[in-house]
């Protein structure tokens, strides 16, 4: 497979739980071991931003929801300056986990107005192809509390992510791709691969 002649920018989008960070790490290695240029990382990111989000995971009450929305949007400007715009120049393949479909989900789901939401986010490079994971909530929750072991967070607890689902559901941008994420890891990943190959082919003709 050719090079990719510019950078493209493919997000995994889901509710908690339907394995997306999963497979993005089985994309990131196969996609490596054909030799093209991948970036991995996600949002919330490890800086100072990122860092005051995941620490309403355990008591998000801490601040109104314009504020927490105003974290989000700093950490994603911080992210786009340091990493995402260079290695979009630098033609690179970025895999980011989460990105801001998860913002208009999630604080549309805790009360924000989706539209305002995508407005405050008019800055964000547009990826090129957001594959997003869908399972039953019930399936999500499941996996996080016995397969992974942890208690919910603040984000987490099944009736939010009804709600969460459902804005996910709703959304109609012609760079999403959905992927039934209730089925094994190794069919998922071949379906995947098949849509990220299909972008790669169509980013080599243009």
């Amino acid at each position: 497979m050719a090079e990719n002649k510019k950078g493209l920018l493919i997000v995994f989008e889901g509710t908690d739980g339907t394995g997306k960070s999963t497979q993005l790490k089985l994309l990131a290695s196969a996609l490596q071991d054909k030799g093209l240029p991948v970036i991995s990382t996600r949002e919330p990111t490890e800086g100072k931003y990122g860092q005051e989000i995941r620490a309403l995971y355990s008591n998000r009450n801490k601040v109104s929801l314009e504020e927490e929305l105003d974290l989000f949007i700093a950490d994603r400007k911080e992210h786009i300056d340091t990493l995402l715009a260079p290695a979009l120049a630098s033609g690179k393949i970025i895999l980011c986990d989460r990105y801001y479909l998860s913002t208009i989900a999630y604080q549309g789901a805790a009360g924000l107005d989706p539209a305002h939401i995508l407005a405050r986010n008019a800055f964000a490079p547009t990826p090129a192809l957001a594959l997003l994971f869908h399972a039953p909530v019930q399936t999500g929750v499941k996996r996080i509390t016995e397969n992974r072991g942890e208690a919910l967070n603040d984000f987490e607890h099944e009736e939010y992510l009804q709600k969460v689902a459902l804005n996910f559901e709703q959304m109609d941008f012609p760079w999403i791709k959905r992927v039934d994420a209730d089925r094994s890891i190794g069919t998922i990943h071949q379906e995947v691969l098949q849509l990220v190959q299909a972008l790669l082919r169509r980013n080599e003709t243009e």
